[in-house]
Order: structure tokens, then sequence, then C-alpha cells
């Protein structure tokens, strides 16, 4: 599916939204920057749900209908698309080609698409600025995309890296369409980021493999990009912000943490976030949950409640806010 709105070179303001569509044409209204032609070509009334999030960076899209939709053409603002076949849209054909769950489908900023929908189909896509995709590129993977923006293609990732792309895109449409306020915040942010660094890993091999840092280089990386994340705590970073800051790709700063922690950087940083939310509940037990949440930059606080008993293995208002014990083995 080609772009909803917005031009490539701006930053929209954000927006979410749920539609029930009763007419294919509602669907050609979706895209406002479409060249081309919507038609229906099987037999019987229309009818479908729409859900858009569109943020700084992107715009997810997740369409369900029970006809049979042919789309012919070109989003106008030249930008670049990735639609996982998932098993909802896996009877759908691209350019003739009939893919199976698990493919990628690549449509880069100076290709018409041909997408043949099923009878009964769910389709998801993120579209992104070119621009944009091409600069995460070069900072996540210290090279640049350029050459690979602007063709059709479709292929299988591996599995681990096509499921990590597919659970968080349904995850920033999910949360998007629960609270749009997300998608402004610094936490709407990092879920955008996290997208990108996904599509970037699924759609753009990496490069061959350059020398690795020492065991001193690697150990100053680490200590560089805690005292980052510690000073960021309140203000929730994206994985493509710490590569930036840090001058290192992608790679170099999971196996240095991997190496160090056992964990990549971005659930160490976010074990980093809990841990703050936890010691601000024990030194200040008059301040409300939701509060001392936000004020570490967690502002769905749905998610927040199932990360912070997943790694504490309570509740937030489980946990004892006396700060007794601690007073207690100061007093002996």
């Amino acid at each position: 599916m080609p772009n909803t709105d917005g031009q490539e070179n701006q930053a929209p303001a954000t927006l979410a939204r749920t539609a029930a569509l009763n007419d294919f044409d509602q669907v050609r209204a979706s895209f406002s920057n479409w060249e081309g032609q919507i038609d229906q070509l099987s037999t019987g009334r229309f009818s479908g749900t729409l859900r858009v999030v569109r943020g700084n960076s992107m715009r997810l899209l997740a369409i369900e209908g029970n006809q049979q939709i042919l789309l012919r053409g070109r989003d106008a603002t030249g930008t670049f698309s990735v639609y996982p076949v998932i098993p909802g849209n896996a009877g759908s054909t691209w350019r003739g080609h009939r893919l199976s769950s698990g493919h990628l489908v690549v449509v880069g900023t100076d290709v018409e698409v041909e997408h043949n929908s099923a009878r009964t189909t769910q389709n998801l896509g993120v579209t992104l600025g070119a621009k944009e995709l091409n600069a995460a590129g070069r900072i996540l993977r210290a090279d640049k995309l350029d050459e690979m923006l602007h063709t059709w293609a479709a292929f299988s990732p591996p599995p681990e890296i096509f499921d990590r792309l597919t659970r968080r895109l349904n995850a920033l449409l999910k949360n998007g369409i629960a609270d749009p306020t997300v998608l402004g915040t610094p936490e709407g942010h990092r879920l955008e980021q996290e997208c990108l660094r996904s599509v970037v890993a699924a759609v753009f091999p990496e490069s061959a493999r350059g020398p690795e840092l020492s065991l001193p280089g690697r150990s100053l990386l680490i200590r560089r990009a805690e005292e980052f994340m510690r000073a960021r705590l309140g203000d929730p970073i994206g994985a493509i912000d710490l590569c930036r800051e840090l001058g290192v790709s992608d790679r170099t700063l999971r196996l240095a943490f991997r190496e160090r922690f056992g964990l990549g950087p971005m659930v160490y940083y976010k074990s980093l976030r809990l841990n703050a939310v936890r010691a601000m509940l024990r030194t200040s037990p008059e301040a409300s949950i939701a509060d001392v949440a936000r004020a570490i930059g967690f502002h769905h606080l749905g998610n927040f409640a199932s990360d912070y008993r997943r790694q504490f293995g309570e509740r937030p208002s489980q946990t004892d806010r006396s700060d007794s014990q601690i007073v207690g083995m100061d007093s002996q």
C-alpha cells in the first residue's frame, strides 16, 4: 500500500485513527498522494477497517477488507515502503507473484506498485522518507543505502529479523491507536526508532565486517554509552540516537553490550530506567506511581506496568515504599 499523506521533507503532526470502511473508494481516499488506480475486482459490497498511525518519521497502515482490490500506481512523494507478508495477506499477489508468509515486499521511490489482494485480506505496511532511511543506514550500519532505495524487491529475511520487524510495527500501531498522545513523546520517538532500526536490519544486508574494537576500546565504548544513557533516563533515546552519539555501528554496540552484560543496549537501557523508577518509588513514597513513571519517560502506563512486573516480579503498587529496610541497615 502507498503512503497516506505528508511530504517527505516535513515533520507532520502525529496522527492515529481507526475507521470502518463500507466502500472501496474510501480506500482510495486514504492515499492523498496516490497516482494510479484502485479497483474492486470481486463482486459484492465492500467492508473493512482502516488503522493508520503517523509518527514524526514514518506512517503505518493496516487495512482489512472482504473484497479483491487491485492497486496500480505509485506514491507521488517519492517515499520508500515495506510490506511484511503475514498470514492475513499471503493470498495476495505482488506484480503477479504470490508470496508466502515471511516474505518482505519493498517498494522503492521510483517504482510503481501492483498489489492484487485476496478476497479476504489483512495488509500491514510502513512508509518512510528515503532521506531519513538513508541517514539511519549510515548511522546504524556505517554505510550508505542510496543505491538500494529505488527498486522493487521481494525476499525472505531471516525469520527472527522478520518477526522482530512485524512485532515492532504492530506494537507502534497498537500503542498509537490506544493512546495517540504517546506519538509526540520521547517514548513515541524511541518506538519509531526501534521500527526504523528493524526496517534497516530486515531490508538491507550488513556490509562486510570490519576490524573489531580492542578490549580497551570496547570498555571505553561501554562507559561512554552508560554515561549517555544515565544522563537521558527521563528523556528516552533510541538506538539511532545512541549510535549517532557514540559514532559506532549498531552491530559494534550490540556486540560490546552482549559481551559485558549479556543484554542488547536497548534492553539494558530499559532496565536502567525501570531501576530508576523503583529507586524513586522507594525514596519518594508520597509521589504517585504515574508521576514517577512519567518522570522517567514511561508515558504509556499500561506498557510500563507490564515491563515493571517482568523486570522485578511484582507490580509497581506492590513495591515496598517505606525504605525501612535501608534505614534499619544504616542504624545498626
